[in-house]
């Protein structure tokens, strides 16, 4: 994977799963409620950074994963948008 927000952004997906103990196949189901159109064999493949995916599937993966992360004790998954914010408009929102 050579897009650097993309890669972010799996990271950052792949962390907060892990750290709520989210399975992939809960965020897949979720993600694919939004409207997403990759497999579950594809979100795994771009949640161990092996598959690029466009910026609107990432951010319905991100904004599944917000539907099920707790707030109160897990941060929030950023959209591609949020991304690309300068750091010091990140912090205000964060």
């Amino acid at each position: 994977m050579d897009d650097s927000l993309g890669m972010e952004q799996a990271v950052r997906l792949h962390q907060a799963l892990e750290r709520a103990s989210i399975p992939h196949r809960r965020l897949w189901v979720r993600y694919l409620g939004l409207g997403g159109s990759a497999d579950e064999l594809e979100v795994g493949a771009y949640l161990h950074r092996c598959l690029e995916l466009p910026p609107r599937e990432r951010d319905l993966l991100a904004w599944a994963a917000n539907t099920l992360l707790d707030r109160r004790y897990h941060p929030r998954v950023p959209t591609s948008a949020d991304l690309l914010r300068p750091a010091s408009a990140r912090e205000r929102t964060a």
